[in-house]
């Protein structure tokens, strides 16, 4: 009994103790960064991202290679010779197995309510060919060329799906309330978005908290501010290439009550994040903002070095920490049950 014991007990440890542990490492190096109040809140966000997103990532990521290198058929694992005498057990490979589909059980809901709005017909063209025409007046929307999708679903404001190449989704209702200068401003808002893949981005902090259920308690507020924070650097980042700050708070304030279709949206559900977005653009209109954060690599090339060292690690440098998972949970049970 006590050799079919670790992949369940293996995995229920990873996800109820060392994915909260990271959890607390990264709460406490968050608080550390959120305290720069010289700074503010566009300060840190790559690093606050990784400490997000890393913290429960990169132990799964680690953990998953280093059963699946001791599954190995000419790799043998030290707790198995240790324990049961034998050249080769299966243990580490039904552990990864079932650590993967522990972590697909807790994030089976992030894919839900991802999908682009449904297509709009009849009066969308005219919507679309207004779109066309504002896309061409603004050299600075030409990434958006061929990728703005008219929906007539009741609620929709303006939104960016899909994860290697974005499109952005317009409410046709909602087009017609803005001006021309509103359409572009928010428009070049979701460019942002698209030029820096933040569907994908935001999918990856979605998952990151879904599979840590105690940790995400701890970082839930902190993950909250960084959402708060990123929409505000689209903001900016929109008004620097040329977007106006004026039409962009009129337009965001339209936009304030997403569906929850929406996971990168211009609009904001929270009344505070609403109210610091606009004082944030009410000052862009009186002076111009300018390029004073997270410089150097983007928080994507960062995590995927990351993540491929936390892959590899356990191929270079061995496995002893999934050895003394394994033998402490047999050990445990036969404590339990001698």
């Amino acid at each position: 009994m006590t050799e079919g014991i670790f992949p369940l007990l293996g995995a229920a440890f990873v996800v109820l103790i060392v994915l909260p542990a990271f959890a607390l490492l990264a709460k406490a190096g968050l608080v550390l960064l959120e305290r720069d109040e010289a700074g503010g809140i566009l300060h840190h966000l790559n690093l606050r991202y990784l400490l997000l997103t890393g913290s429960s990532v990169l132990p799964l990521a680690w953990f998953f290679s280093a059963g699946l290198h001791q599954a190995e058929g000419d790799k043998s694992a030290y707790a198995c010779l240790f324990d049961h005498e034998a050249t080769l057990c299966f243990e580490p490979g039904l552990f990864a197995l079932t650590l993967g589909l522990v972590v697909v059980f807790l994030s089976r809901s992030v894919l839900r309510g991802l999908r682009g709005a449904r297509p709009a017909h009849g009066a969308g063209v005219h919507v679309l060919a207004r779109i066309e025409d504002v896309l061409a007046k603004h050299p600075r929307l030409r990434a958006l060329r061929g990728r703005v999708v008219v929906t007539d679903e009741p609620g929709f404001a303006l939104g960016t799906y899909g994860w290697i190449q974005p499109r952005v989704f317009i409410g046709v209702a909602f087009a017609a309330r803005l001006s021309d200068d509103m359409l572009a401003s928010a428009l070049g808002h979701e460019t942002e978005h698209v030029r820096s893949l933040d569907p994908l981005r935001y999918l990856l902090l979605q998952f990151a908290l879904a599979v840590n259920p105690f940790g995400r308690f701890l970082l839930e507020r902190h993950a909250a501010r960084w959402y708060a924070a990123r929409e505000a650097h689209c903001d900016r980042e929109a008004v620097i290439r040329g977007a106006l700050p004026l039409p962009l708070a009129d337009a965001i304030v339209h936009a304030a009550r997403p569906t929850n279709q929406q996971a990168v949206a211009l609009g904001a559900r929270d009344a505070g994040v609403l109210k610091f977005r606009i004082g944030l653009l009410l000052a862009f209109a009186e002076r111009s903002p300018s390029r004073c954060c997270d410089r150097g690599p983007s928080a994507f090339s960062m995590s995927l070095v990351l993540l491929l060292l936390a892959l590899l690690s356990p191929h270079e440098t061995g496995t002893a920490a999934l050895d003394a998972l394994h033998t402490g949970a047999e050990q445990a049970l036969t404590y339990l049950w001698p």
